[in-house]
């Protein structure tokens, strides 16, 4: 299958490992993948998998959110036309082209997934749940258009689903941690005890 995975890089959070994982795990199976990504050169550190990358224009980035030039959207176009993948993977939030996604996979007849990484709190939390419910409300009217919208936990699947996106597009897939390559070493303090 060939996929072409929108996601990032850098500045390192979360979301670039779960891309820099995710992409690894799928290239291990034998997919073909494209990493397409904002950056203005292609020198990344050695961990990430040997694959086709494109290079979208920005003005600004940050952990957070970037900022696209005008050219970003023609360029991501182009570069799926060329591709031509089996499926687009848009590894969200990235930038105002989250939102301009659903239109160009339509127009090139391409099913678009989205992994929406913003958290949300849920009951008791203050500030930080508000700021996170206005990113669920600002989305869900855009996520109504990808074909499948992959969450990690049933509260965002339900908050989702009560702003209009189909509950059957919605996949829960919590996160995990493999546990052979992240799993402690042997440790002297353990066996003092």
């Amino acid at each position: 299958m060939r996929i072409a995975w929108i996601g990032k890089k850098s500045p390192f959070c979360g979301n670039v490992t779960y891309s820099r994982e995710i992409t690894n795990a799928l290239l291990d199976r034998g997919h073909q993948v494209s990493f397409l990504h904002f950056a203005q050169e292609d020198s990344e550190p050695d961990n990430w998998p040997n694959l086709r990358e494109v290079s979208l224009p920005f003005i600004y980035k940050s952990q957070v959110y970037t900022i696209p030039t005008f050219k970003a959207t023609k360029l991501l176009t182009e570069s799926l036309r060329e591709i031509k993948p089996d499926v687009v993977h848009a590894s969200l939030t990235l930038s105002p082209l989250d939102f301009f996604l659903p239109e160009i996979c339509e127009e090139l007849r391409l099913p678009l997934i989205a992994t929406f990484h913003t958290p949300f709190a849920g009951k008791g939390a203050k500030l930080v749940s508000g700021t996170q419910l206005l990113a669920y409300q600002l989305y869900a009217p855009f996520l109504v258009n990808y074909d499948r919208v992959i969450v990690f936990s049933q509260i965002q699947r339900e908050l989702l689903a009560g702003m209009g996106v189909r509950e059957e597009n919605i996949a829960v897939i919590p996160n995990g941690v493999d546990t052979v390559k992240y799993s402690p070493g042997f440790s002297q303090i353990k066996a003092e005890f």
